[in-house]
C-alpha cells in the first residue's frame, strides 16, 4: 500500500512538472539566439552561453539561470533596440544573470523590474545610460559587477528594498557611481565608486540603509545624503577632488604672492 502511494506521488510530480530535472540549454550549439533559449527554458533551467558578441535585447520573466561559459570579457550582449535594456529581468523571483558584458543601451545594461530574490553577479555593465538598475525590486543580491563608464549612474535603485549591493565597481560614470533613491533597508557594502563626475554614492530619500566599508575617491563629492534618516554610514574611505585640488591651488597662490612681493620690493627699494 505504501509502495503504491510513493508511485502515485512520483507520477503526479512528473505530470505536474515538479519532478522534472533542470536542464542546460546551450547557445549557440542548440539555440541560435539567447532569447530563443530563454523562451524554451523551464523554471529552474540554466541557459549557458558560449563566447561571442550577441546583438539582442534579452527578457527574462521566469526563474531561470542565465550564465556565460567564459565570462564577461568574451560574452557580450549589445542592445539591438537601444531604447530597451540589454538584459531585462521582469516580474519573477529566483532568476540569475552572471558573467556577461551588457552594453550599448540608452536605458540600462541590466535592469530588474518587480523582481525579488534574484542574483546579478560577475557582469560588466558599461557604456549604457544606467549600468545596473533596480525598480520596485526587493531582496536581490547585486555582487561582484563592474558598472563603469555609463552616461548617468553605475548602479541605480528606485523604490527597491532589502537588497544587498556588495563588492561592485561603479567608476568613471558621467554622473554618479551609486544612486539609492526612495529605497530602504539595503546593505551597500565593500563597493568602489571612484572618479565619477559628481558623487561617488548618493542616498536620496532613503532610510535605514547600511553603508559600510565602501571606497569613494576622486569624485566631486564622495558620499551625499539628502532627505534620508536612520542610515548606518561607517568605515567608508572617502576623498573628494577638492582635497586634491586644494594643495595645488595653495602652492600656486604662494608662488603668485611671492612674485607680487618681489616685484613690489623692486619698485619701492630697487631690490634685485
Amino acid at each position: 500500500m505504501l509502495r503504491l502511494l510513493y508511485i502515485s506521488i512520483f507520477l503526479i510530480s512528473l505530470l505536474t512538472g515538479r519532478g522534472a530535472l533542470a536542464a542546460d540549454l546551450l547557445v549557440p550549439e542548440a539555440y541560435k539566439t539567447i532569447q530563443g533559449a530563454i523562451e524554451a527554458a523551464s523554471p529552474g533551467d540554466t541557459v549557458l552561453v558560449n563566447e561571442g558578441v550577441y546583438t539582442e535585447n534579452l527578457s527574462i520573466r521566469k526563474p531561470i539561470k542565465l550564465k556565460s561559459v567564459k565570462g564577461p570579457s568574451l560574452t557580450v550582449i549589445k542592445a539591438a533596440v537601444k531604447e530597451e535594456p540589454s538584459i531585462l529581468v521582469f516580474g519573477t523571483d529566483g532568476a540569475v544573470v552572471s558573467g556577461f558584458t551588457a552594453k550599448g543601451s540608452l536605458s540600462s545594461g541590466i535592469a530588474l523590474k518587480n523582481v525579488s530574490k534574484s542574483e546579478v553577479s560577475g557582469n560588466n555593465a558599461d557604456e549604457n545610460v544606467y549600468g545596473i538598475a533596480l525598480y520596485d525590486s526587493n531582496e536581490n543580491a547585486i555582487t561582484g559587477n563592474m558598472a563603469d563608464r555609463n552616461e548617468y549612474y553605475g548602479i541605480y535603485l528606485e523604490k527597491s528594498h532589502h537588497n544587498t549591493i556588495e563588492r561592485n565597481n561603479a567608476n568613471r560614470n558621467d554622473d554618479k557611481g551609486l544612486f539609492i533613491s526612495y529605497s530602504n533597508s539595503n546593505v551597500i557594502r565593500e563597493n568602489t565608486a571612484n572618479l565619477n563626475t559628481w558623487n561617488g554614492l548618493t542616498l536620496w530619500s532613503s532610510n535605514d540603509n547600511v553603508i559600510v566599508d565602501n571606497t569613494a575617491l576622486r569624485n566631486m563629492y564622495s558620499i551625499v545624503v539628502s532627505d534620508s534618516k536612520d542610515n548606518e554610514i561607517s568605515g567608508n574611505t572617502t576623498l573628494p577632488n577638492v582635497f586634491l585640488i586644494l594643495p595645488v591651488v595653495l602652492i600656486y597662490l604662494g608662488i603668485v604672492t611671492y612674485l607680487i612681493q618681489k616685484n613690489a620690493l623692486k619698485l619701492v627699494y630697487g631690490v634685485q
